[in-house]
């Protein structure tokens, strides 16, 4: 009976992130993400083109008539517990050690 060799799971998570890597840096080099961008632009473009019609024909401009807002809260309890996370180490590094030292420095002085 043979054994089984175990799984390298080191390996598996590197062959994950070059994957990942990969596929990033094709989606930059094809300019899947200015493309993205320059639709933006364009239907910015094209509002701004109604806009300037509107006042010249004389028409009641509102601003909120010509600006989208497309902001998608794409947050979670994952993505706000790590914001927590990264505050509290925050705090820890800028307050946590200087009162460190501070006790430090009591203690030899």
């Amino acid at each position: 009976m043979e054994k089984k060799k175990k799984p390298n799971w080191f390996l598996r998570i590197l062959g994950v992130l070059f994957v990942i890597y990969m596929s990033l840096t094709i989606a930059i080099n094809t300019g899947y993400y200015e493309a993205k961008l320059s639709e933006k632009t364009t239907i910015t473009e094209e509002n701004m083109k109604q806009f300037e019609e509107d006042v010249k024909n004389g028409k009641e401009v509102d601003i909120k008539d010509y600006v989208t807002d497309n902001y998608e809260d794409y947050s979670n309890n994952t993505s706000k517990a790590g914001v927590k996370v990264s505050h509290a180490v925050e705090n820890f590094m800028a307050n946590g050690i200087t009162d460190l030292i501070n006790v430090l420095k009591k203690l030899f002085t």
